[in-house]
C-alpha cells in the first residue's frame, strides 16, 4: 500500500469512478482531484469534500514540494 501523498482512482465496470486525495492535510488536494477529474472529461456527478480540503495551504509549502 503507498504512503506519503497520493491519488485513488477506482474505475468501476459501468464507467464512474471514484477519486480520492490520501493522506493530504490541506487544501492542496483540491487542485490534485481537479487535474485528474478535467482530464477524465470534467463531468461530476456527486462531489464530498473531506474536512482536511477546507485547511488552507500554507504560502511557499507548493514549492517545498516540488523541491
Amino acid at each position: 500500500m503507498p504512503t506519503g501523498k497520493h491519488v485513488k482512482l477506482i474505475i468501476r465496470g459501468d464507467g464512474n469512478c471514484t477519486i480520492d486525495a490520501v493522506n493530504f492535510e490541506d487544501a492542496s488536494c483540491l487542485s490534485v482531484t481537479k487535474e485528474i477529474t478535467t482530464a477524465l472529461g470534467g463531468d461530476i456527478d456527486h462531489q464530498r469534500h473531506k474536512p482536511e480540503a477546507r485547511i488552507r495551504q500554507r504560502c511557499g509549502a507548493a514549492e517545498k514540494e516540488r523541491a
